[in-house]
């Protein structure tokens, strides 16, 4: 399986791309929180308006094991610039994708 993330300075970067369109997160109060150290890792991306990714977030933040969502629509360009796909491994040993 592949994993798309990014670390906290491309999540900050994402953020800040994503200010003033329709999803967003108020990039003060999101930098505040979000772990410095963490990693995000991308759940759904989609073309919307052939202008941007929509794109959902999983992101670690301070203090906490459960994951933050959020929702950011951002440049195609600014998503290629700071994401990494990852091969991540199956759960169960022996079992490949499409299995």
């Amino acid at each position: 399986m592949i994993a798309t993330v990014t670390n906290t300075a491309g999540i900050l970067f994402l953020v800040e791309n994503a200010k003033g369109r329709n999803r967003s997160v108020y990039e003060e109060e999101f930098g505040e929180e979000v772990d410095p150290s963490g990693i995000h890792v991308l759940g759904i991306s989609l073309p919307h308006n052939d202008v941007e990714m929509r794109t959902q977030w999983f992101c670690k933040m301070k203090g906490s094991e459960d994951p933050a969502e959020i929702w950011l629509d951002v440049d195609f360009d600014a998503l290629r610039e700071c994401t990494t796909d990852l091969d991540v491994p199956s759960e169960k040993p022996g079992v490949t994708d499409g299995a």
